[in-house]
């Protein structure tokens, strides 16, 4: 098997490839229809980020899980590394450039 890891940018690295390369995809395809719902996908982003950090906050505080600090830079927000942070608002603004994008494809 093999591992691509990257130090301590692994992370932000797969971040980059997994999310932020299909992101661009999608704002490249459906940029207009994406701009057009701009404000509900923010308030869908407000609201992954102050539910990811309670959730994911907790659960690093009681142990469910942890960040290798190999594979992570170091800079922590609020009790999470940042890309945690980057994860949960990148995940929403994929998942929802994708629907929006798809609902109005279908338009």
């Amino acid at each position: 098997m093999v591992r691509l890891e990257f130090g301590q940018w692994t992370y932000l690295v797969w971040l980059a490839l997994c999310i932020g390369l299909p992101l661009l995809g999608c704002w490249w395809n459906w940029g207009d229809v994406i701009w057009q719902k701009r404000r509900a996908l923010g308030w869908a982003l407000a609201g992954a980020l102050v539910g990811g950090w309670i959730w994911d906050g907790l659960a690093i505080q009681f142990g469910v899980w942890y960040y290798s600090p190999d594979k992570i830079i170091g800079w922590w927000l609020l009790g999470m590394p940042i890309e945690e942070w980057i994860w949960i608002a990148g995940v929403t603004l994929l998942f929802g450039s994708v629907t929006i994008g798809l609902k109005g494809a279908a338009e």
